[in-house]
């Protein structure tokens, strides 16, 4: 029998960007194509210069990557990390 698949299955992905901020923009490439190999990820994109109603990074550094409410990475990103971390998330 096939497994349905439901929110609860996914992990929730967010990316805290700023305009100008190549480095943010760089990592969110990263995090899309780590997307393909990962279904359960749901990726979210905020700018905070764009959005002010989230400004879930310190002192306004970005990116500020967030795994299910938990700050994984802040202004820093190793796409390695993230996949062991993730895969670890997976069930």
């Amino acid at each position: 029998m096939n497994k349905i698949k439901s929110d609860s299955n996914k992990i929730k992905v967010e990316i805290i960007v700023r305009d100008g901020c190549n480095f943010s923009y760089e990592t969110l490439k990263s995090l899309l194509l780590l997307r393909d190999d990962h279904p359960e990820m749901m990726l979210s994109v905020v700018n905070i210069d764009q959005n002010t109603d989230n400004r879930r990074t310190i002192g306004g550094i970005t990116p500020s990557i967030w795994v299910n409410n938990k700050l994984w990475f802040l202004g820093s990103f190793s796409s390695e990390k993230f996949q062991t971390r993730l895969s670890a998330l997976v069930p």
